[in-house]
């Protein structure tokens, strides 16, 4: 790459090398969360009880992705559903901080002389292949590329700077001044929100020479305190106990590893002046940093969760009407938001089934509680479908799959039929059963059974769908709808057995005429939404 001479170049140059970099490994993590998050879920369901592998995991992952920040978000999702365990968890963030290292390592490896192949190699096969499944790994190369060339840029850039005779001036004074060369590594990786990229420019900063060795060393350790902030910070701010707890644990580990280090700092130093220039000792030193907090960490992963679980105990009473699974910092990885609102969609069902059960029994003159009863439950059941409509809207669709596009769709025609039922069951049937007593109507004996008898059926249809949606079985949806037809034909006949005893003119039925039709409407409709269920389940789940 052509060196730049003048300082507007030389600047342009690096701003470009940082920005490249991180819309590399910005683009590398966004393919992450599209093609690998769901696979990622079914490898840790085996890993619960092999917490190794479970950090072996996570650093293969993040080095795929060279993104702890969204390993981690995908872990306080996971932890969240109950998917995985806290100390599996942790263990996993132990690896990501490994993998997390990778990248630094491929300067050493003079990747940068090949970046442009790299880039064209991706761009080959993420636009010119007609196999879709390819697609993926051409974007990621393509990334990968933009990486190499952010880096040539960077290591460009820095080239001149590292000759100017002010370098040596200024490097001498941040020699002496450690700490607040860590709290410049600090700022950097805050400011960068990617390690990667923080460091990237320390490598090639000291690898031309414009940075010390002991200086890039110190700086190295501050972006590894760094990197752990945006995450605290989210966690202060509002997160789950869980994003709280994996918070807590990687800022306070890496706390203790980088204190120890910093300690260090002068045997440290002399120790790698051995193992080549300052680029390929800052890269070895991070590397190693994070091996270190592996291995002290990981045996003593149960009683740190304990003790942090300790600090951040759960919630003595948690909110028995509000949702309890939307976790916002799960938006950035959709599988697992989906599942989040997945449970909270079955709370609904819960409320439904209440609802159902009891809504006959207001036409019970002695239960003059169930009204009031059935309306707090449908508040809950509005507050919910709310909840969860604002927070799938939230989703980022160009980080979705075609397939999580279908689900969040349908999910949301799902909460949309649920919050109607209960609608029904509180403004319609209820409201029938207190104008009946209003007007003090009495059904005839025949139609009264009529009505318990088709109530039933229907309670008993609504929860089959129920059934259905909560387990996400479409084959058990397929089986509710065959009765789909055969509860039609019931209304009808109920409907028709009415009119009959009109003409028979049965002074009961003459009276409560438009109740019991209106009930049996009500009913209908009842039905109506939870077949649209069902065929959702049938299609979607």
């Amino acid at each position: 790459m052509h060196l730049p001479t003048s300082p507007t170049t030389v600047v342009s140059f690096l701003i470009a090398g940082v920005l490249l970099l991180l819309y590399g490994v910005q683009q590398i993590s966004d393919i992450f969360q599209k093609t690998m998050s769901v696979r990622l879920r079914s490898a840790l369901a085996t890993l619960s009880r092999r917490p190794w592998m479970a950090l072996l995991l996570g650093l293969i992952t993040t080095a795929i992705t060279q993104s702890s920040s969204a390993t981690s978000s995908l872990l306080v999702g996971l932890v969240n559903t109950q998917f995985i365990t806290l100390t599996t968890a942790f263990f996993m963030l132990l690896g990501a901080n490994i993998g997390s290292t990778l990248v630094v390592q491929l300067l050493a490896l003079h990747i940068t002389d090949h970046a442009l192949e790299i880039l064209g190699l991706g761009t080959a096969i993420a636009f010119f292949t007609r196999r879709s499944k390819l697609r993926p790994l051409g974007k990621a190369f393509f990334a990968f590329g933009l990486i190499t060339v952010g880096l040539a840029a960077l290591e460009a850039g820095s080239r001149p700077v590292a000759a100017s005779p002010l370098t040596a001036d200024v490097l001498q004074a941040m020699v002496n001044a450690p700490i607040v060369l860590a709290l410049i590594g600090a700022i950097l990786s805050i400011a960068f929100t990617s390690s990667a990229a923080s460091i990237g420019l320390v490598i090639v900063l000291a690898g031309n020479g414009a940075l010390l060795p002991i200086a890039a060393l110190a700086i190295m350790l501050g972006t590894n305190v760094g990197n752990t902030f945006t995450a605290l910070l989210s966690a202060l701010s509002g997160s789950s106990r869980v994003g709280r707890r994996l918070a807590y644990l990687h800022t306070g580990t890496k706390l203790i590893g980088v204190t120890v280090a910093f300690l260090l700092l002068q045997p440290l130093a002399q120790l790698l002046s051995h193992l080549g220039n300052g680029g390929t000792q800052v890269a070895i030193a991070h590397m190693g940093l994070n091996i270190a907090l592996a291995l002290v960490f990981a045996p003593l992963a149960t009683p740190l969760v304990r003790l942090v679980t300790a600090l951040v105990p759960d919630q003595e009473s948690q909110s028995v009407d509000g949702p309890r699974h939307l976790d916002p910092e799960a938006l950035a990885t959709p599988a697992v938001a989906l599942g989040q609102a997945m449970r909270e969609i079955v709370r609904m069902t819960d409320l439904v089934t209440v609802m159902l059960k009891r809504g006959i029994l207001a036409f019970d003159e002695e239960s003059d509680n169930v009204p009031r009863h059935i309306d707090q439950l449908d508040d809950q059941l509005d507050d919910l479908e709310e909840a969860v409509k604002s927070y799938l809207t939230r989703l980022d669709e160009e980080q979705m799959t075609e397939q999580q596009s279908r689900r969040e769709l349908a999910l949301l025609y799902i909460v949309t039929d649920l919050e109607a039922i209960g609608d029904i069951i509180d403004k319609q049937i209820v409201r029938l059963a207190q104008r009946k007593q209003r007007e003090q109507v009495v059904f005839s004996e025949e139609g009264w059974q009529d009505l318990i008898t088709f109530y039933q059926e229907v309670q008993l249809a609504v929860q089959q769908v129920l059934a259905a949606l909560a387990s996400q079985d479409p084959t058990l949806a397929t089986e509710c709808l065959t009765h789909k037809a055969v509860l039609t034909q019931t209304k009808r006949a109920l409907h028709l057995r009415h009119v009959r005893r009109l003409q028979q003119r049965v002074a009961p039925s003459l009276s409560s005429s438009a109740i019991h039709l209106d009930l049996l409407n009500a009913m209908s409709r009842v039905l109506s939404h939870a077949f649209n269920i069902a065929t959702i389940v049938q299609g979607e789940m």
